[in-house]
C-alpha cells in the first residue's frame, strides 16, 4: 500500500477530481479529460492516497462523494481554478496581453493628439484587452523615460544625446514650409529662402539642432530677422500658420498630421533633412505587444 509521501500530485490529479465530481463517473470524466478510464481511476486513487481520505464511494458505475470529499471539494476546485488562472496569466504575459503589464509609450505632444490615438484604436481592435499608458514630453524627456525603462517605446529626433537607446525604426524626412492655403506662396512647388525674406516666420525653439542649421542657411542668404513667433511643438506651429500668422518651417513627417487644417505644405529649398526614430532601451528586449505596436509605427513611416 502506497503512503501519501510516495505520491507526487500534479495538476492532472486536480483535474481528474474536478471531472469526476462533475460527472459522477470515471468513464465520463475520462472522456472529458481525453484519457483512459483506467488512467482516470488511477489519478483519483493517487489523490486519495496523498490526502489520506476516501473522496468517493464506489457504487458499481457511479461514484458518490464522501463526507470528506464534500468538505475538501471546494478547496480542491479552488486549486484547479487558481491553476487555470495561472495558465491564462502566463499565456497573456507570453503574448504581451496582460492588463497587469501595460504597453507604455512616449511621444511628443504633436503626435500624442494626432497619430497615437489612431494607431492605438487600430491596435486595440486587433490585440484585444491591453492596458496602454501614453506619456508626452520633449525629446530629451522621452529619451530619458526610455533609457530608464519607464516606457517601452519612445519617439525622438536623431542624433540622440542619450546613451542606452536602441534604434528600432529610423524615419528620415525633410523640412517643409507650412502656410495657410490662401497664402500667395501656397501654390508654389517649392519655396526658397529668398522668398521668405519678407515673410513672417514661425520657427521651432532654439534647442533643436535643425533650428541652428536653418538659421545658418538664412544667414548665408542675408535673412537675419528674428522669427515672428517661436513655437515649442510642430502642432502649435501648424495651428499658428492655419490662423494666417506666418509661415511655419517644420518637419514633413509631423506636419502632415495636420492636413485637416486649412494649410498648404510646400517643400523648402534648400532641403534640410531630419531623422526621427522609434527607440527602446538597450537594457531589456521588447515585449511581444511592443513589437506588435512597432509594426504599426513602421507602416506609418
Amino acid at each position: 500500500m502506497k503512503r501519501s509521501g510516495d505520491v507526487q500530485i500534479s495538476i492532472k490529479h486536480i483535474q481528474a477530481f474536478d471531472a469526476i465530481a462533475a460527472t459522477g463517473s470515471t468513464i465520463a470524466a475520462a472522456v472529458d479529460l481525453g484519457i483512459s478510464q483506467s488512467n482516470t481511476s488511477r489519478l483519483l486513487l493517487q489523490l486519495e492516497v496523498y490526502l489520506g481520505v476516501r473522496l468517493f464511494d464506489r457504487d458499481k458505475n457511479r461514484l458518490a462523494m464522501t463526507r470528506e470529499g464534500m468538505q475538501l471539494g471546494p478547496q480542491i476546485r479552488a486549486i484547479a481554478d487558481k491553476l487555470t488562472a495561472l495558465k491564462i496569466t502566463a499565456q497573456e504575459l507570453e503574448e504581451g496581453r496582460s492588463t497587469d503589464i501595460p504597453l507604455r509609450l512616449a511621444f511628443p505632444a504633436s503626435l500624442s493628439s494626432t497619430l497615437v490615438p489612431r494607431l492605438v484604436k487600430r491596435f486595440l481592435a486587433e490585440a484585444g484587452s491591453v492596458r496602454i499608458e501614453i506619456a508626452s514630453g520633449n525629446y530629451l524627456a522621452i529619451e530619458r523615460m526610455v533609457a530608464e525603462g519607464a516606457v517601452d517605446l519612445g519617439f525622438t529626433r536623431l542624433p540622440s544625446p542619450t546613451p542606452g537607446l536602441r534604434e528600432e525604426h529610423v524615419m528620415p524626412t525633410r523640412n517643409l514650409c507650412v502656410l495657410h492655403k490662401s497664402h500667395p506662396l501656397a501654390g508654389q512647388e517649392k519655396i526658397n529662402v529668398e522668398q521668405l525674406k519678407t515673410e513672417s516666420l514661425i520657427l521651432l525653439n532654439r534647442e533643436r539642432a535643425v533650428r541652428h542649421e536653418l538659421e545658418a542657411i538664412f544667414y548665408r542668404a542675408g535673412l537675419r530677422r528674428r522669427p515672428a513667433i517661436e513655437a515649442h511643438s510642430v502642432g502649435c506651429a501648424c495651428a499658428l500658420a492655419a490662423e494666417e500668422l506666418g509661415i511655419a518651417i517644420v518637419s514633413e513627417l509631423l506636419a502632415l498630421e495636420y492636413q485637416a487644417l486649412p494649410l498648404a505644405f510646400v517643400p523648402l529649398e534648400p532641403t534640410i533633412l531630419v531623422d526621427y526614430a522609434i527607440v527602446s532601451s538597450e537594457l531589456s528586449p521588447l515585449s511581444k505587444m511592443a513589437m506588435h505596436f512597432l509594426n504599426y509605427l513602421r507602416e506609418w513611416a
